[in-house]
C-alpha cells in the first residue's frame, strides 16, 4: 500500500511539499523518509523525481548561472541534468564514453548464470575530460530503473557498506528480490574498491541472497594520466575518458559552442572552448595568454592566482578555502548578503576568469580552485617560467594563511602533500616519482638538489618538526650523495617514530647507498684493497645491516603493513659486503685465498691480516653467512606463502619504501646462486658440465653451498625453475646428486629434507620419466623426521605432509583414514602458522599462492603445477585473467577438466566440507567464499594445495 500511495502522489499535479521517491522491485516508487536518509549519511542517494520541487521562480534566476558554472570548468550537478531534462536549457552532450558505460551496464543487468553478486565497472579519464560527468549521466539516466547513490568522500567501508545494504534493501519487503544499487565512487584508490566490495560481499552472504542475483554495480571513476591503455586491460570492465574528441563527437561540440557562443563571452566558457580543441597546447598557451592579459603583477589577488595554481598544479583535488583567500586579502565582511559581492570584487578581472566558485555538501565550506588543471599548469608556467620554489616557500612561510583557523584541516593537508606526497600512476598521476612532483621540479629545473633541499627543511620546521618530512630530506640527500647530512636526518626521522619500519628501512637505505658508494671508490682506486683501508666501508655495512634488522623486528609488530623491504635489503647488504671481503688481497689469490676467506667467515680461525683492523667487526661478521641463510630462508617462506607477483597498486603509504624488488621470485633466483658461490669451493658451473662427477671430498656444507648456487636452496627458487630455465631438468639432477645417496640414514636437516623432496616433486613435474625422481614412497618415509610436535615444524614440512599423504583412490579405508589423519593435523598448524605470520592483515590482503592441484595420477603423478593452465588465459590481459579465473568460466575448459580431479563434498552452515574422513570432519577453504552455497548442498571442486592449506576451486552443486 506505500508503494501505492508513494506512487499516486507522484502522479498529482500539485504538489504539496517536496517528498522523494525511489523505485521498487514492483516497478512501483516508494516514499525515502528524510530521517531515514539521514541514516544513510555516507550516500548522497539520487531520487526518482530529484529536482522536481524546484521552484519556477529559482529556475528563471539561477538557471543561466548552473549552467554557465559548468561550462566554464565546474562539476556537473543534478540540476544541470534536470534543467535539461525538461528544455529549461540546452541538452548536455552525451560523449561516446556514456554509450560505452551504458552498454556494459546493459550487459551486467542481463541475467547471467555466471552473475556476482557485486560487479564492478571503471571509467579511468584525464583529469578536467568529463569523466565524472559521463559517470552522473549514467547514474540520471537509470535512476528509474536502479536505486542510484553517489558514495560520499571520507567515510568509512563499513559504514557505506552498512548504508548501501539499508539503501537497497529500503522499503522492500524480501531481500531476494530488490533493484541492484548503481554506486558511483570517485577518485578511491585500488584498495578501498577492493574492500568495500569485499565487505558488499559479506553483507550478502550473510543475509543467504542467492548467488546469481545481482546486488551492486559499482562504477570507480578514477583520473588517469592514460586511461587508453587502461582501457585495454580489460574491455570488460574499463571505459576510457580522454581530451580527444571522436569525430562523432566534434561534431556535437562544434555545434554546442556555436549555441554557446552566442550566450556568452569567449572568454567566459574557455574551459569547453578548450574542450573542443582538445586541449591541445598552443590552444591552452592562447587561452590563458587571453585571460592574464593587462594583469598586476605586484597585486595581492595575482599572489591568490599564483598560490591556488601551484596548489591545483602540483596535489590533484586541490583548493583554497574563501576564508583564507579573505584573509590573504585582508577583507573583513561580516554581513553573510554582501560576503560574495565583496569577495567577487576583490578579485580583480583575471581572477574571476580564472577561479572557479566551489562548496563541500558536507561541510557547507566555500573555496575556489583552477577551472581546470591544464590551465592552472599553464598560468603557473606564464606567470612564473620554471622558478617555483621561491614562490612555494613563500606560501609555506606565509603565517596569515598557515594560522587561519577556519577550514584549516584541508589546506595543510594539501599544503603539507606539497612538499611529500609522491605520484603514483596507480592513483592516475603521470608517473611514479621518487618525490613530490614539485621537489623533483625544483632539482631538476633549478639548478640542482640545493633549493629542494632548503625548500624540505623549511617544510621540517613549519610542520613541527614533522618525522615523514625529514625523512623525506635523508632519501633527497643520501640519492645526491650527501651522505652526513642525510645520516643526520635519518637518525632524526627514527628518534620520534623509533618503531616505523619505513623510517627505519629509510635509515638503513642512507647507510646502503654510503656503504655502495665508499665500496665503489675502493674498486675503482689504484691502491691494492685490504683491511685497513676497507674498514670504514666495513662499518658503514654493518650499520646498513643492523638497520635493516631493526626494521625486521618493527615491520614484524606493525602487522598492519607489510613491509618486507628490511629482509630484501639486508641481503643485498649482505651480498655486497661479501664481494668486499672476498676483494681483499690476501683473500683474493686464487682458491687458497678463498678458502682461507671462508674458514675466517665460518670459525674462529683469524687472519692475522685482519686481526687488528677489522678487531671490532669479527663477532658480527662471522654472524654473516647465518644472517643471509634466515633472510633468504624468511623471504623464500613469505613469497611461498602469498602471491608471488607484485601488482601496479602498491601500498598507498606516504612513507613506503623507495626500494621495491619488482620481480621477487626472479631477484630470490640470482641472489641465492650469487651467496652460494662466495662459500663453496667447486663452482656449480664445473660440477654442471655433461659427464662431469661430483667430488668425493666435498663437505655437507661445502655441497649445501652448491645447491644454493644452482637454485636449490629454498622452496621458492626450486619451484621457479618450473617455468624459468630450458635445463632445468639436468640442474635438478645435479642437485638431487649432491644429496646423499640414501638421505633417511643421513639424517639431513628439517630445511634439507623439504628441499629434497620439492626437489623431487618439481621434477617430476618437469620430466616424470626422469631416472633421478626417488620412488614415492620413499619421499613419504622421509617424513617422520620431521618433528613430532608440529609446533616446530617449518611451513614447508606442513605443506609437503598434506601433499604427500593425500589419500589415493586406492588406498584401503584404514590407510585413508591415517592419511586423513595426518593432513589435518598438518593443515591444523599451517592456519595457526598463517595467522600468526598475517594476523591484523584485513582478510582481502591475505593473498595466499596455490602451487599445486590434485589431479588424476597416483604418486607424484597426481600433482599439477598451477602454470599448466595459464594458457588457457594467455590471450587475455591481467585483469581479464582474473576475472575469468574468479567468476569460474576459464575452469570450464576441456583441459583443466582432462587433469584435474573433482573432488566430492557437502556445505553445511557455508562452511565445505571434504567427503571421506569418518573421524573427523575435513572443512576445506573455498578460494572464493561467494561461491559457497547457502543451503546445506552435495558439491563438487577442484583442490589446491597451499601454505595454508588445501583449498577448493570451482565450487558446483552435484546435481
Amino acid at each position: 500500500m506505500s508503494h501505492i500511495n508513494a506512487t499516486m502522489q507522484m502522479i498529482q499535479p500539485v504538489k504539496a511539499c517536496a517528498k522523494k521517491h525511489l523505485p521498487v522491485f514492483v516497478k512501483g516508487t516508494c516514499l525515502l523518509e528524510t530521517n531515514k536518509e539521514e541514516h544513510m549519511a555516507s550516500l548522497e542517494i539520487l531520487t526518482v523525481n530529484h529536482c522536481d520541487d524546484t521552484s519556477k521562480d529559482f529556475i528563471n534566476e539561477e538557471k543561466a548561472n548552473i549552467e554557465h558554472q559548468f561550462y566554464r570548468g565546474g562539476r556537473v550537478t543534478w540540476m544541470n541534468f534536470w534543467l535539461a531534462e525538461h528544455k529549461y536549457v540546452g541538452e548536455l552532450i552525451e560523449r561516446d564514453a556514456y554509450q560505452d558505460v551504458s552498454k556494459l551496464l546493459m550487459d551486467v543487468l542481463k541475467c547471467n548464470v555466471d552473475q556476482t553478486p557485486v560487479t564492478s565497472i571503471n571509467i579511468y579519464h584525464h583529469p578536467g575530460s568529463g569523466g565524472s560527468t559521463v559517470a552522473r549521466q549514467v547514474l540520471w539516466q537509470n535512476r528509474k530503473e536502479l536505486r542510484c547513490a553517489v558514495v560520499k568522500p571520507s567515510y568509512s567501508v563499513t559504514d557505506v557498506t552498512q548504508h548501501a545494504v539499508g539503501l537497497r534493501e529500503y522499503e522492500e519487503k524480501d531481500p531476494q528480490s530488490c533493484l541492484p544499487v548503481l554506486l558511483l565512487i570517485e577518485d578511491s584508490d585500488k584498495d578501498y574498491l577492493d574492500d568495500l566490495k569485499n565487505e558488499l560481499q559479506v553483507a550478502i552472504s550473510s543475509r543467504q541472497i542467492q548467488h546469481e542475483t545481482l546486488c551492486f554495480i559499482l562504477l570507480s571513476c578514477r583520473r588517469s594520466h592514460d586511461p587508453e591503455s587502461r582501457c585495454k586491460e580489460s574491455a570488460l570492465q574499463n571505459v576510457s575518458v580522454t581530451h580527444k574528441l571522436s569525430p562523432e563527437e566534434k561534431k556535437k561540440f562544434a555545434g554546442k559552442r556555436q549555441l554557446l557562443e552566442k550566450q556568452y563571452e569567449h572568454q567566459f566558457i574557455s574551459t569547453f572552448v578548450l574542450i573542443n580543441e582538445g586541449f591541445h597546447n598552443d590552444s591552452v598557451q592562447n587561452v590563458v595568454t587571453h585571460l592574464l592579459q593587462g594583469i598586476d603583477l605586484q597585486s595581492t589577488a595575482t599572489l591568490l592566482i599564483q598560490y591556488v595554481a601551484l596548489l591545483n598544479t602540483y596535489v590533484s583535488n586541490s583548493f583554497i578555502s574563501q576564508s583564507h583567500c579573505k584573509a590573504l586579502l585582508t577583507l573583513q565582511v561580516h554581513m553573510e548578503r554582501f560576503r560574495r559581492q565583496e569577495f567577487a570584487r576583490s578579485l580583480g578581472e583575471q581572477a574571476k576568469l580564472v577561479f572557479l566558485h566551489l562548496s563541500d555538501d558536507k561541510t557547507k565550506i566555500k573555496s575556489i580552485r583552477i577551472i581546470h588543471p591544464l590551465i592552472a599548469k599553464e598560468i603557473f608556467q606564464q606567470l612564473l617560467g620554471s622558478q617555483h620554489s621561491s614562490l612555494a616557500k613563500k606560501l609555506l612561510c606565509d603565517d596569515l594563511l598557515f594560522e587561519h583557523r577556519f577550514g584549516n584541516e584541508e589546506y595543510l593537508s594539501f599544503l603539507r602533500a606539497l612538499f611529500i606526497r609522491r605520484s603514483r600512476i596507480s592513483r592516475g598521476d603521470e608517473c611514479d616519482t621518487l618525490f613530490s612532483p614539485l621537489i623533483e621540479h625544483v632539482q631538476e629545473k633549478e639548478g640542482g638538489p640545493d633549493k629542494a633541499i632548503e625548500l624540505l627543511k623549511e617544510a621540517f620546521e613549519r610542520f613541527h618538526k614533522d618525522p615523514f618530512v625529514a625523512q623525506q630530506l635523508a632519501r633527497l640527500l643520501h640519492t645526491h650523495e650527501k651522505f652526513e647530512e642525510a645520516t643526520y636526518w635519518a637518525e632524526t626521522a627514527a628518534k620520534q617514530l623509533p618503531n616505523n619500519s619505513y623510517i627505519l628501512a629509510t635509515k638503513g637505505q642512507v647507510y646502503k647507498k654510503w656503504f655502495q658508494f665508499k665500496w665503489k671508490a675502493i674498486e675503482n682506486g689504484c691502491a691494492p684493497i685490504t683491511a685497513q683501508n676497507t674498514t670504514d666501508a666495513v662499518e658503514t655495512a654493518l650499520n646498513a645491516l643492523q638497520c635493516f634488522q631493526e626494521c625486521e623486528r618493527a615491520a614484524d609488530a606493525e602487522m598492519k603493513n607489510v613491509n618486507s623491504s628490511g629482509y630484501f635489503s639486508e641481503v643485498e647488504v649482505g651480498i655486497s659486503l661479501l664481494k668486499l671481503i672476498f676483494s681483499l688481497q690476501e683473500f683474493a689469490k686464487g682458491a687458497k685465498g678463498h678458502s682461507t676467506c671462508r674458514e675466517y667467515l665460518l670459525t674462529d680461525y683469524i687472519p692475522e691480516h685482519v686481526l687488528d683492523a677489522w678487531e671490532p667487526f669479527h663477532g658480527r661478521l662471522k654472524k654473516l653467512h647465518k644472517t643471509l641463510t634466515d633472510s633468504l630462508e624468511w623471504i623464500s617462506e613469505d613469497l611461498s606463502f602469498f602471491q608471488t607477483d607484485v601488482g601496479e597498486d602498491e601500498e598507498e603509504i606516504p612513507e613506503s619504501p623507495e626500494e621495491k624488488i619488482s620481480h621477487p621470485l626472479k631477484w630470490l633466483t640470482k641472489i641465492s646462486s650469487d651467496y652460494g658461490k662466495y662459500f663453496s669451493e667447486v663452482s656449480s658451473a664445473e660440477i654442471h658440465q655433461p659427464g662431469q662427477s661430483i667430488p668425493t671430498n666435498l663437505t655437507p656444507l661445502q655441497k649445501h653451498m652448491i645447491i644454493y648456487q644452482l637454485g636449490g636452496g629454498n622452496i621458492t627458487s626450486i619451484l621457479s625453475k618450473l617455468t624459468e630455465q630450458s635445463d632445468a631438468v639436468r640442474i635438478l639432477e645435479t642437485i638431487v646428486s649432491l644429496y646423499p645417496s640414501s638421505p633417511r640414514k643421513a639424517k639431513l636437516e628439517q630445511r634439507d629434507i623439504v628441499n629434497y623432496i620439492v626437489t623431487h616433486i618439481t621434477l617430476n613435474c618437469l620430466s616424470p620419466q626422469a631416472s633421478k625422481v626417488a620412488p614415492f614412497k620413499d619421499l613419504q618415509a622421509l617424513c617422520p623426521q620431521f618433528p613430532g610436535d608440529k609446533k616446530k615444524c617449518l611451513p614447508g614440512a606442513l605443506f609437503l605432509l598434506t601433499l604427500l599423504f593425500w589419500p589415493e583412490d586406492k588406498d584401503t579405508n584404514h590407510e585413508r583414514e591415517n592419511k586423513y589423519g595426518i593432513v589435518q593435523s598438518a593443515v591444523e598448524h599451517m592456519e595457526k602458522c598463517y595467522c600468526t605470520k598475517r594476523n591484523d592483515i584485513p582478510q582481502r590482503k591475505r593473498r595466499f599462492y596455490t602451487h599445486f592441484l590434485l589431479g588424476h595420477g597416483n604418486g607424484l603423478d597426481k600433482f599439477v603445477h598451477k602454470r599448466k593452465f595459464y594458457s588457457v588465459t594467455k590471450v587475455f590481459s591481467v585483469s581479464e585473467k582474473r576475472l575469468k579465473w574468479f567468476s569460474g568460466e576459464a575452469w570450464e575448459k576441456p583441459e583443466i577438466a582432462e587433469k584435474l580431479k573433482r573432488i566430492f563434498g557437502w556445505t553445511e552452515d557455508e562452511v565445505v566440507y571434504l567427503e571421506g574422513p569418518q573421524k573427523k570432519k575435513f572443512s576445506i577453504l573455498p578460494l572464493n567464499m561467494h561461491s559457497v552455497p547457502h543451503s546445506n548442498k552435495n558439491v563438487t571442486f577442484y583442490l589446491g594445495f597451499t601454505f595454508r592449506g588445501p583449498v577448493a576451486y570451482n565450487i558446483t552443486v552435484k546435481e
